[in-house]
């Protein structure tokens, strides 16, 4: 069952009531390091939280910002999947940001290495993420719907599921920085092939949902339909051959 994290919330029995039995709520859980954070498969925050907060929840999986109840739960919904377990998400190519791009915006970053595996007729993502001495290990499988919308379905694993899994596989590496901005989540992959560009995707809860990009990071081009920009595509091209 899915650990979630709400944070500064009031409406505690109103969120029990909802998704009692859905998952295992824990409300605000001390996050002072990445292991206390990784305990969670995501972590819903109350918007205009201490920046303080709202950096340390940052390295967990699937941060998200809500400032009402309705958002709350529609933020909640979308991550469990009801009614179904899509992925919207848009992503753009950047210039290759300095890390004092994001001081301006609560910000952490994480380390990530995945491979695309096929096995007994299934193909899916392994993926180990963390920082420091925690990591957490994730298997994904995705169906495409549209450019912008897949159906996803992901588990954690244990580190031998995912070392044995990779193994004959390309493994892509990356930093990902995650931050908020107007009250949503982005996340810039920086890789360590390119010396200009990245790429930044946000999620969203509808295909026509409006936001504002970072003033901050330079765009070049939205490449959501593109496909030499998925990682699927990089780790094939650049991805390090695992024995």
């Amino acid at each position: 069952m899915e650990r979630l994290a709400f944070i500064g919330f009031e409406n505690k029995s109103a969120i029990t009531e909802k998704y009692a039995g859905a998952a295992q709520l824990c409300f605000d859980p001390p996050c002072e390091n990445a292991a206390q954070c990784f305990e969670f498969s995501a972590a819903f925050i109350k918007s205009g939280a201490p920046c303080g907060v709202l950096q340390s929840w940052l390295l967990n999986e699937h941060p998200r910002l809500a400032a009402d109840e309705n958002a709350l739960f529609a933020e909640v919904d979308a991550f469990l999947g009801i009614p179904r377990p899509l992925e919207i998400e848009r992503k753009f190519l950047i210039e290759r940001p300095a890390e004092a791009s994001f001081s301006s915006v609560p910000h952490a970053a994480v380390d990530i290495a995945q491979a695309y595996v096929e096995k007994n007729g299934e193909r899916f993502r392994l993926r180990k993420r963390g920082c420091g001495e925690s990591f957490v290990y994730i298997k994904t499988q995705k169906e495409k719907l549209s450019d912008m919308v897949r159906i996803e379905r992901e588990e954690r694993v244990g580190r031998e599921y995912y070392e044995r899994g990779i193994r004959g596989a390309r493994l892509l590496k990356k930093r990902r920085v995650l931050f908020f901005y107007n009250d949503k989540c982005f996340e810039a992959d920086i890789f360590p092939f390119w010396r200009d560009t990245a790429l930044l995707e946000i999620e969203l809860l509808s295909e026509d949902e409006k936001f504002a990009l970072p003033p901050f990071l330079n765009v070049i081009k939205e490449v959501t339909a593109d496909k030499r920009f998925r990682n699927s595509a990089l780790a094939a091209l650049y991805g390090a051959p695992q024995a």
